[in-house]
């Protein structure tokens, strides 16, 4: 059973205790991220998240790390537009979970940052940020995230750049530490094998956080995020084309409606039997990575497909795509595929099901959304009652021709290639 209550502290704990599991997942998720920073403070969210590691009042960068690999455990964090998150995945052997709970309380409310640290880290910080500028994908998603979004909070890059991160201060880095973590809106995660007293127990030991807002009722973002439709070509030093076509998704979203994306998504670009791999890669021979995806925030959403190929391939590559996502809104989608993509998500369910950082993220993106939390079989049942009639409904409401956005993102393309771009219509 999936439990949710509220500390009086203020601190969200949601818990699932999986019956036969050997370990835990541990997630503290931190209500921040880059979208909540202005320009003069671009990355530090992400540099905060690489300074938990580094010292508490208690316990050097050393002890921290050497805590986890005596216990065999895996311990990590991850920066995101709305949310930092630091989570461990702990063998249930011993005190492990109880020893790693509170280590993790320390890491989240005791940070000291150390000068020596802080300085080294952020040479870490730009050394990472100079990896993704030489990484297509990641630079063209930043590209077609500043092309469709208007709001510029949520589509600049989560890391900031190498200036940035220079320019970011110790005192910041505090100040934006007690505000957003030590004494932020914090919802913690646990699924696998613990015992929840001894987790609430440290919990509660921490000071007041701030309320957590409920989404959908309460909100950080209000209204839509302004969409910017049309095509972008933008120049790149890299040798291949990285093509995005996007839609947008109005939010929030039903819990119906997230289910129904599963499995349109698999139907269009996210199996190796999708329409968009079939299409351009096996019959068409255009690309070696093609694939879909949706992605979500508070009050913004979209449908995303992506493909890169050769310059010389670009045109056919670019009109192919569209074509094909068009095709499923004009020709609709068979039984069968509905059936075979219901049965491909389901696999994909059963495969994780012994997972438990899997088990953690899922009940933190239902909680996140506002939706019912589900376990496995529950969740098996949803997408087993997806039919034809919701995708096509999705479809006709996402594949609409006012909201299409085509991103280039490569060699600079001539006016004709991009003529050919834009008035397809194959």
């Amino acid at each position: 059973m999936i439990k949710s209550e509220v500390l009086q502290n203020n601190i969200v704990l949601v818990s699932e205790h999986i019956k036969g599991a050997a370990s835990a997942a541990i997630a503290f998720y931190f209500n921040v991220g880059s979208r909540y920073e202005n320009e003069s403070e671009r990355g530090i969210s992400h540099l905060t998240e690489h300074l938990l590691f580094k010292g508490t009042d208690s316990r050097s960068n050393t002890q921290i790390t050497r805590t986890f690999d005596r216990m065999g455990a895996v311990v990590n964090a991850f920066t995101e537009r709305e949310n930092v998150c630091l989570y461990a995945l702990v063998p249930d052997l011993k005190d492990n979970i109880k020893n790693a709970v509170e280590v993790l309380c320390d890491m989240s409310s005791r940070s000291n940052f150390p000068e020596e640290e802080f300085i080294k880290e952020k040479r870490v910080v730009q050394s990472e940020i100079a990896s993704l500028e030489d990484d297509s994908e990641e630079c063209a998603l930043d590209e077609a995230a500043d092309f469709v979004w208007k709001d510029k909070s949520l589509s600049k890059s989560i890391g900031g750049s190498v200036k940035q991160v220079e320019s970011i201060s110790r005192s910041q880095i505090a100040l934006w530490y007690k505000k957003y973590f030590a004494q932020g809106e914090l919802s913690v995660f646990v699924t696998g094998s613990f015992n929840i007293e001894d987790i609430k127990s440290q919990l509660e030991k921490l000071d007041l956080h701030k309320k957590f807002l409920m989404y959908p009722e309460e909100k950080h973002f209000s209204g839509q995020v302004e969409w910017n439709a049309g095509y972008d070509f933008a120049k790149s030093s890299f040798s291949q084309c990285q093509i995005y076509l996007m839609y947008p998704q109005l939010m929030p979203l039903t819990e119906k409606e997230s289910f129904t994306m599963l499995v349109f998504n698999a139907i269009a670009g996210d199996t190796m039997s999708s329409r968009l791999f079939e299409s351009l890669r096996e019959k068409n021979g255009l690309c070696y990575s093609v694939f879909s995806f949706f992605t979500f925030y508070e009050n913004a959403a979209a449908w995303c497909a992506s493909v890169s190929t050769e310059e010389y391939n670009a045109v056919k590559t670019a009109c192919l795509l569209q074509s094909e996502v068009e095709k499923i809104v004009r020709d609709g989608v068979s039984q069968e595929e509905v059936d075979a993509a219901i049965e491909h998500v389901c696999g994909e369910e059963i495969l994780a099901s012994g997972d438990m950082e899997y088990i953690l993220k899922r009940n933190q993106k239902n909680f996140s959304l506002g939706f019912k939390m589900r376990d496995t079989a529950q969740t098996l049942e949803c997408i087993r009652g997806v039919t034809k009639n919701d995708i096509m409904e999705l479809a006709k409401a996402l594949i609409l021709p006012q909201n299409k956005a085509v991103i280039v993102y490569g060699p600079k393309l001539s006016k004709k290639s991009k003529k050919e771009i834009t008035c397809s219509r194959k």
